[in-house]
């Protein structure tokens, strides 16, 4: 007879006397009150309810600042003995609301019983800032600790994580990282997503929830996702830029996913856990009985047994990653990340000789009106000619990238000033920006062929060019 796995959402075994005690702090949660945060008075209402959460802590936390998109971004640092691994941690709070401070002994736990430099950047929030102003403050720490956790931190393997709108923002800056091409994005062995928003479009248990749902009623996600995503429509949140459960999840880090069941946001987490693991990832999904939204940072007997499965889970991603290489880390061999690699490097990068490494030797290149070329001596000639002579300050953008096997499409945006001869049309100095795509087909680890078509017409025109020369 043929047998099926059987799926165990729910986490099993816990005492009776724990859960009777996470009811008990639901009947004082469902107390909270719920002001209209569309109003200063109801958001200010909701953040000095959300700032410092009280508790005291056993290692002192550091405090220092990096430089980010829009200014410097403050770090709340938590710094164990011998760290072996350093941790992004972002702060939940609903995009509008919540600071470092609000996760401290829990950081204090995870640093401590780890051995983590744990990592939590002060955001700006909502409304004063969006979402996507957020993502972005969140990458740049992100790009910073790959850069510089090593030397600063003496942690070279990276997690990254989040409670809440923190775990929004941890998925999507990921999502960012990889979608850029960014090298950050590979630095990252492991991810902690705790009670987020993944589907901004609302999944089932989100669009059921009511005004008496624990911690988050229908009415503050209607309102908080309002304040971080102005003047977007629901269908526009759902966008795999803003919604992590609806992207292409292929190449991400083993993760962590922990959500209570009483949590509005549950399906989020089913949905997320899943869909990582058809993308071939690997996803653990703990699902706490009783237990609301971010539960785990509430300072119950059931939150201090969450924490103690997310000590165990880093623990042991550590130790796998100590004798083997970074579980779902994505390697040089993934197609997408050898394309990025290529554009990142060699394209803005201006490392002509990096092609070496990214591209076979016999390579074929189709450039359209630009005619065929093979072989690794033909095709960096033309680089030469176009990134470095026709063109100076060549910069893609890279707008989409969709894999399927071992092909790789991109959708961007090239962009330069003309300051050599190009298709006979001498130069003009001026600026220009244009569309393209192109379709890469990697075999063994590198570029074997590729396609590549560019608004040449929209270019020109840019460039004050009416008529070509003979």
């Amino acid at each position: 007879m043929t047998t099926y796995p059987v799926l165990d959402l729910q986490v099993q075994g816990i005492d009776a006397a724990v859960l009777d005690a996470q009811r008990r702090a639901n009947f004082l949660i469902a107390q909270m009150p719920h002001p209209d945060i569309r109003t200063p008075e109801g958001l200010a209402a909701l953040r000095s309810s959300t700032t410092n959460n009280p508790g005291t802590t056993e290692l002192s936390p550091k405090e220092r600042q990096v430089e980010g998109p829009n200014g410097p971004v403050r770090l709340r640092v938590f710094v164990p003995p011998a760290p072996r691994a350093a941790l992004l941690r972002v702060h939940g709070g609903g995009w509008a609301a919540g600071a470092p401070e609000d996760d401290d002994v829990v950081n204090d736990r995870i640093a401590r019983d780890t051995g983590t430099v744990v990592v939590s950047p002060e955001y700006g929030l909502a409304p004063e800032v969006t979402a996507a102003d957020q993502i972005q403050e969140v990458a740049h720490v992100a790009r910073w600790l790959a850069k510089h956790a090593a030397d600063e931190l003496g942690a070279s393997t990276l997690l990254i994580g989040g409670i809440s709108a923190g775990a929004h923002l941890a998925a999507t800056t990921l999502l960012a990282l990889r979608e850029t091409g960014d090298p950050a994005f590979a630095a990252f062995a492991g991810a902690i997503l705790d009670s987020g928003v993944y589907d901004l479009g609302m999944s089932p248990g989100a669009a059921t929830a009511t005004a008496n749902s624990l911690v988050l009623t229908r009415s503050w996600l209607d309102s908080l996702a309002d304040l971080a995503f102005p003047g977007f429509s629901r269908d526009q949140r759902r966008s795999p830029r803003w919604s992590p459960a609806l992207a292409d999840l292929r190449g991400f880090p083993p993760a962590l996913v922990t959500v209570g069941d009483l949590d509005p946001l549950r399906d989020d987490s089913i949905i997320l856990a899943a869909r990582l693991q058809l993308a071939g990832g690997s996803a653990q999904l703990d699902i706490w009985p009783e237990g609301a939204h971010a539960f785990s940072n509430m300072g119950t007997p059931l939150g201090e047994l969450a924490t103690g499965r997310t000590v165990a889970w880093i623990n042991d991603l550590l130790t796998r990653s100590t004798t083997s290489p970074a579980p779902g880390a994505t390697t040089p061999e993934d197609p997408a990340t050898v394309v990025h690699r290529f554009v990142t490097e060699v394209i803005n990068g201006g490392d002509i000789d990096a092609v070496d490494e990214l591209w076979h030797e016999n390579l074929k290149w189709h450039a359209g009106s630009a005619g065929d070329l093979e072989g690794l001596d033909a095709y960096k000639e033309s680089l030469r000619g176009a990134v470095g002579s026709a063109f100076t300050a060549m910069h893609l953008t890279v707008h989409e990238t969709l894999t399927i096997d071992d092909k790789v499409v991109l959708r961007f945006t090239n962009s330069g000033t003309h300051t050599g001869p190009f298709l006979g049309v001498d130069a003009t100095g001026r600026d220009a920006e244009w569309l393209g795509i192109a379709v890469y087909h990697v075999r063994d680890g590198k570029i074997a062929e590729a396609w590549f078509g560019e608004d040449l017409l929209g270019m020109l025109l840019q460039l004050g060019v009416r008529t070509l020369p003979h």
